[in-house]
């Protein structure tokens, strides 16, 4: 199986995380990679989008995900019922719009992402501990062709293997030009510290800096869940990474084997004056007090990661 940003995304997510507490006084934070065009394929135009759940979800759940697919490429503008959010607040769309950017900058046509089918096997088929070759089995049941995505999502108490010791989820293709897939795992269970921050306190990290908008440098998740809040992040990182380098060929920073990729080049940035262990100043919702940078359909609120600016290679921040 040929697999991309499998390091590159766990090491964003922590990055600075472990570190001792910093001054104040001399923080440091790195700039963003500059993300260069290897000249290879990206994903374009209609991309198809089909979902498997594996183990157990519930309907909850799966509308948090679904939603947030269906809020990436809308058909019209984002409704919200119930009390809608203000006319401000920035949309998942609006978010996207930086990937469509890197495509149309290799001189395709910007996408159009549609969830086109989803799928459970809550029954976990293949069991509860998969290897890396049985998730690449479970994206091939979709049947997804070539110029899709295949998305597993894994339960919190299915094991994967590399989760959390490796990755937070990966994406790769079985063969150039066919169908990619993606796949993360529920870490509510197994490693919140490390592949649900900022929604649960970081492993070993001692928090310090401003006391505003956080409980030791976290943030309560949007949807009151911090495992699928969290998969909602690595899912948006992961997927701006298939568009953007499906084949190992497109845009990255760095080795092409463990690339940096530019849904991972900004590690930890949610919000402006974000800083190893802070994510930055973010929305908060006036009723929950969860924090949020993006609304998406159904006015669902959600935590993207700030993507690299292809313009000026800065960090570009949902505000």
């Amino acid at each position: 199986m040929k697999s991309h940003a499998v390091c590159s995304l766990l090491l964003a997510l922590l990055v600075g995380l472990t570190r001792p507490s910093p001054c104040t006084a001399s923080l440091y934070v790195p700039p963003p990679p500059v993300m260069a065009y290897h000249q290879g394929a990206v994903l374009d135009g209609t991309v198809p989008v089909s979902v498997l759940y594996y183990g157990a979800f519930s309907p909850h759940h799966k509308a948090i995900l679904a939603d947030f697919l269906l809020s990436l490429s809308p058909r019209a503008r984002p409704h919200a019922f119930g009390a809608p959010a203000a006319a401000t607040s920035p949309s998942v769309a609006r978010w996207w719009e930086t990937v469509d950017r890197y495509v149309q900058r290799a001189g395709r046509e910007r996408t159009r992402v549609l969830l086109t089918n989803q799928v459970s096997d809550q029954g976990c088929s293949l069991g509860k501990r998969l290897s890396r070759l049985q998730v690449e089995q479970l994206a091939a049941r979709l049947g997804v062709a070539p110029g899709g995505v295949a998305v597993v999502l894994t339960a919190a108490d299915v094991a994967v293997e590399g989760f959390c010791e490796s990755s937070c989820g990966l994406h790769g293709s079985a063969a150039p030009g066919g169908a990619v897939h993606v796949w993360v795992g529920n870490a509510a269970v197994q490693c919140p510290g490390r592949c649900a921050w900022p929604f649960h306190a970081a492993d070993g990290y001692h928090p310090a800096g401003p006391a505003h908008q956080r409980s030791g440098d976290t943030l309560r998740a949007p949807n009151g869940d911090a495992g699928v809040d969290g998969m909602v992040i690595n899912l948006a990182a992961l997927l701006a990474g298939a568009v953007t380098n499906p084949y190992g060929h497109g845009y990255f920073e760095g080795d092409a084997d463990a690339p940096v990729e530019v849904g991972a080049g900004c590690p930890g940035v949610y919000g402006h004056g974000a800083y190893p262990g802070y994510p930055g100043t973010v929305r908060l919702d006036t009723t929950t007090g969860a924090g949020y940078n993006a609304v998406g359909r159904n006015g669902r609120r959600y935590l993207v990661p700030a993507l690299v600016d292809p313009a000026n290679y800065s960090c570009l921040i949902m505000a």
